[in-house]
C-alpha cells in the first residue's frame, strides 16, 4: 500500500490484516503513523512523487522486482496520478485503481462537471479559465463569494507535482490573487457558492454498477469554509444523491472504490456535485467503523473479480480525527461568521463534543487493539502545540524587546549617528520601497543621509507594485522610479541602521550576517506603530485596496516619526 502517511492508509492496513492479508506499506515519509501499527508487516520509504515522478516510479519498479505482491493499492493522487500516466510500466502488477479513461474523467474536474451537466446531475455554475487574462471578461458573470477550484488537484510531470486546494474569494482582489496562484499549476474552475451540508456517497462498483454504497455527512470541516471532515456521521442513503452518483459511475464504467461528494440542503433536497474522488477517501475510518468494509471489498474485487455479500452498515455512527478536530475547535474560537463561514454556537460545539461519550463514537487513529499509532498521534499533537506556544512566546518577547529599544532611545541615537538607512521587506516593491520614497521625500535638502531599500526576492529591477504607486501618488509621493534590489551581505555591512517590516525579515538578516542584529529594528515597533498588535507591517501584495491604504498609512506614520527624531540640521527643515 502506497501513501502510508495518510490516516486512511492506516484504516486499510487494519481492515486487511483483520482478514489475514499480509500488508506492507510505503510512503515518502520516514515515520508515518501506519509504520507504528501492528497491522503491517513492513514499512518502506520512497522518493516523494510530488518532487520527482521519475525517481518514485524507478523506486517502485525496483521494489516490485524484489518483492512479490498480489495487489498494490495507491491511496492518494500523489501516487495515483503518476501511476495513471505510466501504467504501461506496471503491466505485470495488479493495481487497485480504475482504468485510464475513467480516471481521466474524475481527475480532471472540468471533464467531471461537463459529464455531470450532460447527465443532468446538478452542478454549481462553472466558468473555466486557463490564463489570468481571461478573468476580466468573466467578472460580470460572477457573484461573490466565488469558489476557486483547480482543474486538477495534483498536477505536474517528470520534474514533480504540486498539490492545490479549493479556495474562496470574497472580492475581486482576492479572486485575482487566488487565480494567479492556482493558474501556475492548473487551469481554474470558478464556481458559484452553494450553501449546504457536505455529504459523501462512498461506493464500490464493477463496470459501472454499484455493488455497495454508504453515505456520510460532514459535521466538522477544515477549513470552516468547507473542506475535509474532522468529525462526521453515517446516515441513510439519500435517494437523490445515490441516483446522481449512480448515473455518473454507470456512465464512466467505474471499477473499484470511489466517493462522490456533494453539497446538499436537506430542507429543500437540492444538491450540487462537488467532485468525484476516484480512490480511498479521508473519512474512510467512519465507513469501516460503521461496518462498510471498503478495503476488504476492494481487495476481494481486485483479486477475485467479484464481490460477496457484506452486511448493511450502521447508521448514526460517529468518527473523529483527533488532530484535525483539535484544530477545528481552535478555528471556531478564532473565527466569526460571514457569508461563507458559519461558526457553530457554543451549545452545538458542546453537543458534538459530548458524542465522545457515546458507544457509537470512534476515533480515526486511536484503537485499543492497535494502540501505538494513536499514542504517536497524541504525542505529535502535543509537540506541535508546544512548538507553537514556544514560537508565540518568542515572538512576543521579540516584540517587547523591540518596543523597548524604541522607548529607551536606542533607535533614536542609532538613527542620529547614521549616514545610511536601509529599509527591508520581502519583495522590495511595496513596503520597503514606499518607506524609501517617503523618507527621501521628507529629506529634500539632506545629502548626508542616504536612504536605501532592498528585499529577499532574487529578481532585481522590478518596478514598484502599480497599486501602491497609485496610492502613494494620491498622497503626492512618487514611486515611479523605484526598482527592486536583492539584499546581500555587502549592502548590510554598508548600512548603519536597518528597518524591517516583520520578525521573519529580522531573522533572515541575522542568519545572513549576525553582526546586523544590534542595528536592525522593527519599523512598526516605534511609537507611531503602537496600534499594531505585533509591531509588524503586513504585506499588502495582491490584497484589497483597503489593505494597501492601511499599509501606506502605517509606513507613513512610522517614517514621519523617524524624520522628526533626526536633529534639525540633519532633517533639513
Amino acid at each position: 500500500m502506497l501513501d502510508a502517511d495518510m490516516v486512511s492508509a492506516l484504516t486499510i492496513a487494519r481492515s486487511l490484516r483483520a482478514r489475514h492479508y499480509i500488508v506492507d506499506v510505503a510512503s515518502a515519509r520516514k515515520a508515518p503513523l501506519a509504520a507504528y501499527s501492528n497491522a503491517i508487516n513492513a514499512h518502506f520509504q520512497y522518493p516523494d512523487p510530488l518532487l520527482g515522478e521519475a525517481a518514485f516510479l524507478e523506486w517502485l519498479q525496483q521494489h516490485l522486482q524484489n518483492a512479490r505482491y498480489d495487489l498494490v493499492i495507491p491511496v492518494t493522487e500523489r501516487s495515483l496520478v503518476p501511476l495513471t500516466r505510466h501504467r504501461h510500466q506496471f503491466d505485470h502488477t495488479r493495481l487497485a485503481m480504475a482504468d485510464e479513461e475513467s480516471l481521466r474523467l474524475v481527475l480532471d474536474k472540468a471533464a467531471t462537471f461537463k459529464l455531470a451537466e450532460r447527465l443532468g446531475v446538478s452542478t454549481p455554475q462553472s466558468l473555466h479559465i486557463s490564463s489570468i487574462g481571461e478573468l476580466q471578461a468573466l467578472l460580470p458573470q460572477l457573484r461573490f463569494p466565488v469558489v476557486v477550484k483547480p482543474s486538477h488537484s495534483v498536477s505536474g510531470g517528470a520534474a514533480g507535482y504540486s498539490k492545490r486546494n479549493v479556495s474562496y474569494a470574497d472580492n475581486e482582489a482576492e479572486l485575482n490573487q487566488q487565480c494567479g496562484a492556482c493558474l501556475q499549476h492548473s487551469p481554474v474552475i470558478l464556481q458559484s457558492y452553494f450553501r449546504g451540508l457536505g455529504a459523501g456517497v462512498e461506493l464500490i462498483a464493477q463496470q459501472g454498477e454499484i455493488l455497495y454504497a454508504f453515505q456520510h455527512l460532514r459535521l466538522h470541516e477544515i477549513p470552516l469554509t468547507g473542506g475535509g471532515s474532522s468529525f462526521r456521521t453515517s446516515t441513510e442513503l439519500e435517494p437523490a444523491l445515490l441516483d446522481a452518483a449512480s448515473r455518473l459511475i454507470r456512465e464512466i464504467l467505474w471499477n473499484g472504490v470511489a466517493m462522490v461528494e456533494f453539497k446538499w440542503d436537506p430542507a429543500t433536497n437540492e444538491y450540487c456535485l462537488m467532485e468525484i474522488n476516484g480512490r480511498f477517501w479521508g473519512s474512510l475510518p467512519l465507513a469501516v467503523a460503521a461496518g462498510a468494509d471498503f478495503p476488504a471489498m476492494q481487495a476481494e474485487l481486485s483479486l477475485t473479480g467479484g464481490l460477496g455479500d457484506y452486511p448493511p452498515y450502521r447508521r448514526g455512527v460517529y468518527c473523529r480525527n483527533l488532530s484535525s478536530d483539535v484544530m477545528w475547535h481552535e478555528m471556531v474560537l478564532r473565527s466569526h461568521s460571514d457569508q461563507i463561514t458559519q461558526v457553530p454556537s457554543p451549545g452545538k460545539v458542546l453537543r458534538d463534543l459530548s458524542k465522545v461519550l457515546s458507544p457509537r463514537h470512534h476515533f480515526d487513529t486511536q484503537c485499543l487493539s492497535d494502540p501505538l499509532p494513536g499514542l504517536i498521534e497524541i504525542k505529535r499533537l502535543i509537540a506541535s502545540y508546544g512548538s507553537r506556544l514556544f514560537a508565540v512566546l518568542a515572538e512576543r518577547w521579540f516584540t517587547l524587546s523591540q518596543r523597548l529599544l524604541w522607548r529607551n532611545g536606542t533607535v533614536r541615537e542609532r538613527l542620529r549617528a547614521s549616514k545610511t538607512v536601509l529599509f527591508i521587506c520581502y519583495g522590495n516593491i511595496n513596503r520597503s520601497a514606499l518607506a524609501q520614497a517617503l523618507m527621501t521625500a521628507r529629506l529634500p535638502s539632506c545629502r548626508a543621509l542616504e536612504v536605501r531599500s532592498a528585499g529577499f526576492h532574487l529578481q532585481e529591477q522590478r518596478p514598484a507594485d502599480p497599486r501602491m504607486v497609485q496610492v502613494a501618488a494620491q498622497h503626492a509621493v512618487d514611486m515611479t522610479h523605484s526598482r527592486s534590489r536583492c539584499v546581500n551581505t555587502d549592502l548590510l555591512a554598508d548600512s548603519d541602521i536597518i528597518f524591517v517590516m516583520e520578525k521573519g525579515h529580522y531573522d533572515r538578516l541575522v542568519a545572513m550576517d549576525p553582526a546586523v542584529a544590534s542595528r536592525t529594528f522593527l519599523l512598526g515597533a516605534g511609537p507611531a506603530g503602537s496600534a499594531l498588535p505585533c509591531a509588524e507591517i503586513g504585506d499588502p501584495y495582491n490584497k484589497s485596496e483597503t489593505v494597501y491604504r492601511t499599509c501606506f498609512d502605517d509606513i507613513q506614520r512610522a517614517v514621519t516619526y523617524l524624520v522628526r527624531e533626526l536633529p534639525v540640521h540633519h532633517a533639513g527643515y
